[in-house]
């Protein structure tokens, strides 16, 4: 062999290897997301947080820390596996999508989760305040949610300043619950000690008609495309309206709460007024307001809170 041409041929060999490198280097391998509804297909978005940082959101030991450099990450909800075999046209179509070009998007991981109610929520006692208009008549007042507890507290201090102007009302102490399907409402009047109880349609934790009762918001309530700001936070609230049992159109405004998640099963969570929560798909929302002809019914603030009672000495009426 001729020293020309073996000098060529080692420079072609030079050249081949270079550019296996340089195309190795530019394949970079990455790691994705996909969020998965069956029948429906994926949508996807590439990884940028720390592999830890993902195993801590999931509350999984040595879980994406352990996977592959090119692996997918699905989700269905709430449920997490990973796959290092298919690629993301392939996982598209295995959920029901097109298994067309994947277009990535941007999701962030941890919100999706939070709006999803995936986290274990410390379902704190909520204290709600709000404002209440209808009927000629208007007033703030506040309460106690304990998701826990399964009840709702309207204590005096909130009843007199609801109340306030209203004649006779500071001549009488009136403490509330909600819980059991019942009112309970605490009365002195004077000197004597009162309790009485009244029937409602609805309870704070025990499922009942909740299957229903969601069906029929999913049915009957729509969004209006409208949104807000929720008080002083990032979170958005969003406009649904629909008909109440006679007829009227009412509005719910709704917003996800991350702190808060209903047991499985469970559609409402209202306090005194319908203010409370409600979960729709899995994920739990605060109802920010209620409002039609003629009423408004608006949250204000809400925060952690607590509240003590005795029910001590009061006689049934």
């Amino acid at each position: 062999m001729s020293k020309t041409i073996m000098m060529k041929n080692i420079w072609l060999l030079f050249l081949f290897f270079s550019s296996s490198c340089t195309n190795a280097q530019d394949r970079t391998e990455k790691q994705h997301l996909a969020v998965c509804t069956e029948g429906k297909g994926c949508a996807f978005s590439e990884i940028t947080i720390a592999a830890n940082q993902v195993d801590k959101l999931l509350g999984k030991n040595n879980f994406w820390t352990a996977a592959v450099s090119d692996a997918t990450l699905i989700l269905e909800n709430c449920e997490s596996k990973k796959d290092e075999k298919q690629t993301l046209e392939e996982i598209d179509l295995s959920y029901g999508g097109s298994g067309k070009a994947v277009v990535l998007k941007t999701i962030d991981l941890e919100k999706y989760l939070k709006e999803k109610g995936c986290f274990a929520c410390p379902n704190e006692t909520k204290k709600i305040s709000f404002y209440a208009s209808g009927d000629g008549q208007s007033g703030n007042g506040y309460f106690f949610l304990n998701i826990r507890a399964g009840e709702a507290y309207m204590p005096n201090a909130a009843f007199q300043q609801f109340m306030s102007g209203q004649e006779g009302s500071n001549a009488v102490t009136v403490d509330q619950f909600i819980r059991n399907n019942e009112m309970e409402t605490y009365t002195i009047a004077e000197g004597q000690k009162y309790r009485t109880k009244m029937a409602l349609g609805t309870t704070v934790s025990v499922v009942q008609s909740d299957a229903i009762n969601e069906k029929r918001f999913k049915n009957d309530f729509k969004k209006t495309g409208k949104t807000r700001k929720h008080l002083n936070t990032a979170n958005t609230e969003t406009e649904y309206t629909g008909k109440d049992d006679e007829g009227r159109t009412i509005s719910f405004w709704i917003a996800p709460s991350p702190n808060v998640c209903l047991p499985p099963g469970k559609f409402d969570a209202f306090g005194f007024y319908n203010l409370g929560y409600i979960s729709v798909d899995g994920i739990t929302y605060l109802v920010t307001e209620i409002s039609g002809a003629g009423f408004q019914i608006k949250l204000t603030s809400i925060s952690d809170g607590s509240y003590n009672f005795n029910p001590a000495g009061y006689k049934s009426y």
